[in-house]
């Protein structure tokens, strides 16, 4: 199973998310690309040429507990900023709330122990997520605090959405409906049947789709008003947020149509040589396939 969906998830429920958890074996060799097209091994610098040269919006789904899948991320993302310049990070890891103290430290108004004590970092924060915060101040990269804030996402599985609809920072728009997402969420779950069968697992699944949606709003308001050639954003999240299109990738496609996005995928497995089957493929536009 993939990473974790919610670190709000109340503990009794946490139990059924226990094995979304999963570890990233590694850089070279220990993982390898594949394009999802052909089934064919494909080189990083290959992955970010298309990338730059075909994509408005590209999201690296990533498994939350990996040093090394954030490696690679930001392995990436570079390559992206050495190709097309223009670029902004997105960033699930961090919150919509927190945004103006974001960018007071990527001004250089404040330090990194004033954003610290300002904003909720996540606990790899240091290895995982400050070299991309880090490459946006150095290179003077817009960087997105796309997410909800906890408080308001653990409001909604305490209480239902109802509870923050119109709050601050909350998408306009939130989207929680039957589709192949839910039933990915029940399955995660580890329920059987309707997800929604249960209060508690239908506000853990609203808080999910809070989520996406605030995510994906924050990145349709980043470049909605920006005229063509757009920056290519480059969003990071949990893989269960993107793969297959689904979550805040579909909820983003609804909002801006035509944008032209792709997603790249984690995958453990045993034999990190095997050819992938076609509902692995599935996943994204590119496959991280990675040592167990």
């Amino acid at each position: 199973m993939r990473t974790a969906l919610l670190a709000l998830v109340p503990p009794a429920l946490l139990a059924a998310c226990a094995g979304l958890g999963t570890g990233f074996a590694g850089t070279s060799p220990g993982y390898r690309l594949v394009d999802a097209r052909t089934g064919g091994t494909v080189a990083l610098a290959a992955v970010a040429d298309e990338i730059a040269a075909t994509c408005d919006v590209v999201f690296l789904g990533e498994l939350h507990d990996s040093t090394p899948c954030h490696r690679l991320e930001i392995d990436l993302t570079r390559e992206l900023v050495a190709r097309r310049g223009a670029i902004a990070i997105s960033m699930e890891m961090f919150e919509r709330d927190q945004q103006t103290d974001l960018d007071r430290f990527l001004a250089g108004e404040i330090d990194e122990e004033e954003l610290l004590a300002a904003t909720r970092t996540w606990p790899n924060y240091d290895p995982d997520y400050r070299p991309a915060v880090l490459l946006a101040r150095e290179r003077g990269l817009p960087l997105l605090a796309a997410n909800i804030p906890r408080p308001l996402a653990a409001r909604v599985v305490r209480e239902g959405l109802h509870a923050v609809t119109g709050a601050e920072h909350t998408p306009r728009e939130v989207h929680v409906a039957a589709g192949d997402y839910r039933a990915r969420f029940a399955a995660a779950m580890g329920e059987h049947g309707d997800p929604l069968g249960d209060a508690s697992t239908a506000n853990v699944f609203a808080a999910q789709c809070i989520k996406d949606d605030a995510m994906a709003e924050s990145i349709a308001d980043f470049l909605l008003p920006r005229s063509s050639p757009r920056p290519l954003v480059v969003h990071w999240c949990g893989a269960f947020h993107s793969d297959a299109g689904l979550g805040t990738v579909e909820r983003l496609r609804q909002r801006m149509p035509g944008l032209r996005v792709a997603v790249l995928s984690p995958l453990k497995t045993d034999d990190i040589r095997r050819e992938l089957t076609a509902e692995e493929r599935a996943e994204g536009r590119w496959i991280a396939v990675v040592g167990s």
